[in-house]
């Protein structure tokens, strides 16, 4: 009997050894839904934030960190600018000292980058992505752009509306970090793309041949205080405050492309007779101009007449006197 109790005493102090050994994960789960939290921010001045010595600064921005809401809340464009944006340029001077790429300019260093060069890359990518990406909104924007860039969207989509849904879809879809961009190709043609991490449609390595005009960030710390998951808000949203003058600027300056002519023309819809106006698109190549040949006509200066030889008069009373002579 005494033995049995030994055994059982023993048996324990294994098993209680071997169980505080043991980790166990603790999950808290709360009795009510997780409701968003409001998070104060955007207090401080744009103007404040600046970049270490070095070859790149903070471009700045057009507006004040609240100017942006309700649409992207001030706490998170706070946070976006004088945090992530500023570690991208801070990082980007710090990494080029003594090296090649200290004298170039952005444009350049996308072209000369080596594939080895990750740390350049990405903080390069991420300075420039920033700058384009703050230029091209505004306190101001939305509504839906003209001219041109709106004749390559009609073409290129169909409508607006289709151009809208598609960018709105392909950056909600987008797998982790990244961008989404819409560029003119080599062709002229208007194109929506994505690139991972910090990459750009200027980054040699990449091939994609194409001159960015807009983009929209797909990083979390752009969107998760507001919008938390929900990308597709935040995709949707962003059409509210995009600068389309900026963005027209930018299609406006890019050479040899097509010009488009947007009309108004009425459709029928039925039955009803019911008549509104639908824009239509012509494409018109620019003529090319050839330079006229000019036909100079050249006048023949008139030949000068052979001189007849006139005969000499002879009066009679002259030669009369000379006879006399």
């Amino acid at each position: 009997m005494k033995f049995f109790k030994i055994l059982t005493f023993v048996l324990c102090i294994v098993f209680f050894s071997c169980k505080k050994n043991t980790l166990v994960e603790v999950v808290d789960v709360p009795s009510v839904p997780i409701e968003a939290v409001e998070v104060e921010g955007g207090s401080s001045k744009v103007s404040e934030v600046k970049a270490n010595e070095g070859s790149f600064k903070m471009i700045g921005l057009a507006y004040e960190y609240k100017d942006l809401e309700p649409y992207f809340d001030a706490a998170t464009t706070e946070i976006h600018y004088s945090r992530h944006h500023l570690g991208y340029v801070n990082n980007l001077n710090k990494l080029i000292i003594d090296k090649k790429y200290e004298v170039m300019s952005l444009s350049d260093i996308f072209r000369n980058l080596n594939a080895s060069d990750t740390d350049i890359r990405n903080n390069a990518g991420g300075y420039y992505n920033h700058n384009f990406f703050w230029e091209n909104i505004s306190p101001k924007g939305g509504a839906e752009p003209e001219g041109d860039i709106m004749g390559a969207i009609i073409r290129d989509f169909g409508s607006f509306d289709a151009f809208r849904s598609q960018f709105v879809t392909i950056s909600a879809q987008y797998f982790g970090s990244g961008w989404s961009w819409l560029i003119s190709d080599k062709t002229g043609k208007l194109r929506i793309i994505t690139t991972p991490n910090n990459d750009n449609p200027l980054m040699r390595t990449l091939n994609i041949n194409g001159i960015p005009l807009l983009n929209l960030d797909l990083w979390e710390h752009a969107y998760y205080l507001k919008f938390q998951n929900k990308r597709r808000e935040y995709a949707n949203t962003f059409f509210s405050i995009i600068n389309w003058k900026n963005v027209s600027k930018k299609y406006d300056e890019i050479p040899n492309k097509i010009e488009i002519k947007v009309i108004d023309s009425a459709v029928s819809l039925g039955s009803d007779s019911l008549v509104k106006p639908k824009k239509e698109v012509i494409t018109v190549k620019k003529p090319e101009i050839t330079p006229k040949k000019v036909e100079v006509k050249t006048e023949e200066k008139p030949k000068p007449e052979d001189k007849k030889e006139v005969p000499e008069k002879k009066y009679p009373g002259k030669e009369e006197e000379s006879e006399f002579e």
